[in-house]
């Protein structure tokens, strides 16, 4: 009997969309709640950055502080989804949080 393929003895990593979406089922809101507020926080960082000095040296230099904060967001998106991923399930586990959440989690399923 051949050996299995390599391909074969891997199950397929799921997109970074699919695991946001199970995310989504499992978690609901705070999900949501928790990729609106680290998204929030990075690009006013990078806007505070870009405000004391901070020197951008790409095309994103000659737009407004904004906008390149915004560029700059974009940027570091795998780690801000990341953190997500890792955070979301910590803040889960605050008991107030876990009570709404086992009480509302019929309502988010699609």
């Amino acid at each position: 009997m051949p050996p299995p393929t390599e391909a074969a003895a891997k199950p397929a990593k799921p997109s970074l969309m699919a695991r946001f979406k199970n995310l989504l089922l499992e978690y609901g809101p705070l999900a949501l709640l928790m990729n609106y507020v680290i998204f929030g926080l990075v690009i006013v960082g990078f806007y505070a950055a870009i405000q004391l000095g901070f020197q951008a040296e790409s095309t994103g230099a000659k737009a407004g502080s904004w906008a390149a904060a915004y560029a700059a967001s974009q940027v570091v998106k795998p780690l801000r989804l990341a953190a997500v991923f890792m955070l979301t399930p910590l803040v889960a586990r605050i008991p107030p949080v876990a009570r709404f959440i086992e009480r509302n989690k019929h309502k988010w399923s699609f």
